[in-house]
C-alpha cells in the first residue's frame, strides 16, 4: 500500500498552479499517494489517511504547520515531516540541511532517517507560546518592524532580500538605546544593558545571522547570544562585513541552559517571526521541550 504525503505549501509567489502540479507530479513518481493543501487557505487539515508531511515554504510556514502539531495527542498518528526550502532566510532548513531540491528531498524521505526537534515552551507573563528557531528582545524585533515599512515586491530573489535586511540592522543597530536587562540562565544570573538577548533553537536566525553556529536543535539545551552595550561598534562591523559576504565571529556571548528567565526593559519580544508587545516588567519563561517533533533530514 502507497505512503501517503500532506503537501502542505505557500504559493505566495510565482505561479501557484504550475508549482502545485509540479510538486504533486513529482510526488506520484516517485511513488507516494498525495494530497495537496495551500497553507494559505483559511482551512486546512491533516487527513488521517497522512503519512509524512511536505512543507513546501519558508520558516513562517514550518511554524505554522508545527503550531497544528503541537496540538495533536498521543492517539493520533505520529507523522514524519520534511522541508523543502522555498522561503527567504529558511533557517530552519538549513539547520535540518534540507536539499532545495525536491528530488533529492523525496530520496532521503524513503531513507527515513529522522531528526527529533526540540521546541521552546514560552510563558509571557500568563500566556503561553511556543518557538522553533528563537525568542529575543532587542534588535531582532526592531529589525521585524522596520521591515515591516519596507516595500520588497520589487526585490530580485532572496539574495537582494537578505541584503536588504542586514542593511536595515546596521541602520537600526547604530541608535538603538540599550535596555537593561536581568536573565537567568538555569540558575546563572546576569544583569547589565543589552542590545539583544536571544534564546536560539537553532544556529541562525534573520536574515542567516549565525548567532549560535554549534546550536544544536535535538540536543534539548539552548544557545542564550548577549549582546552587551559596550560591543555595539564590534557588532556593527560584524554586519558590515556580513553584508559584503565576508563572515566572522560575532562578539556576543553564549551561554548553554534549558531553563531562562528574561526581565526586559523594553517594549517587545519576538517568538519566532511574531512580535509580541510587553507590558511593563512582564517575565518571560523559557524551556525545553526535547524530541517533540520528527523531522526527516
Amino acid at each position: 500500500m502507497k505512503e501517503t504525503i500532506l503537501i502542505l505549501h505557500n504559493p505566495k509567489a510565482g505561479d501557484k498552479d504550475h508549482q502545485k502540479n509540479e510538486l504533486v507530479n513529482t510526488v506520484k513518481k516517485a511513488g507516494y499517494s498525495c494530497i495537496y493543501s495551500s497553507i494559505r487557505q483559511r482551512k486546512w487539515q491533516i487527513d488521517p489517511s497522512v503519512d509524512m508531511i511536505l512543507i513546501a515554504g519558508g520558516d513562517g510556514t514550518v511554524r505554522k504547520v508545527v503550531n497544528v502539531l503541537l496540538k495533536r495527542t498521543l492517539l493520533d498518528k505520529k507523522l514524519l515531516v520534511s522541508v523543502l526550502p522555498m522561503g527567504t532566510a529558511n533557517n530552519i532548513a538549513l539547520t535540518l540541511r534540507s536539499p532545495d531540491n525536491l528530488k533529492d528531498l523525496l530520496s532521503r524521505l524513503k531513507r527515513k532517517k529522522v531528526k527529533k526537534v526540540d521546541v521552546g515552551s514560552v510563558r509571557i507573563g500568563s500566556d503561553g507560546n511556543f518557538f522553533l528557531e528563537s525568542l529575543g528582545v532587542g534588535l531582532l524585533p526592531k529589525l521585524m518592524k522596520e521591515m515591516g515599512k519596507i516595500k520588497t515586491d520589487n526585490l530580485q530573489g532572496r539574495g537582494e532580500e537578505i541584503r536588504l535586511a542586514l542593511h536595515t540592522l546596521l541602520a537600526v543597530s547604530l541608535n538603538y538605546d540599550a535596555r537593561q536587562a536581568c536573565i537567568i540562565v538555569d540558575n546563572k544570573k546576569i544583569e547589565g544593558k543589552f542590545l539583544f538577548i536571544e534564546v536560539l533553537n537553532i544556529c541562525s536566525i534573520g536574515p542567516n545571522l549565525k548567532l549560535a553556529p554549534d546550536a544544536d536543535i535535538t540536543d534539548g539545551i539552548f544557545e542564550v547570544a548577549l549582546l552587551r552595550e559596550d560591543q555595539r561598534e564590534l557588532f556593527i562591523e560584524y554586519v558590515k562585513n556580513l553584508a559584503f559576504g565576508k563572515e566572522g565571529e560575532g562578539p556576543w556571548q553564549i551561554l548553554q541552559g534549558r531553563e531562562i528567565q528574561i526581565q526586559w526593559d523594553g517594549s517587545a519580544v519576538h517568538v519566532d517571526d511574531e512580535t509580541i508587545l510587553l507590558k511593563d516588567k512582564t517575565n518571560l519563561s523559557i524551556e525545553v521541550r526535547s524530541q517533540t517533533i520528527d523531522f526527516v533530514v
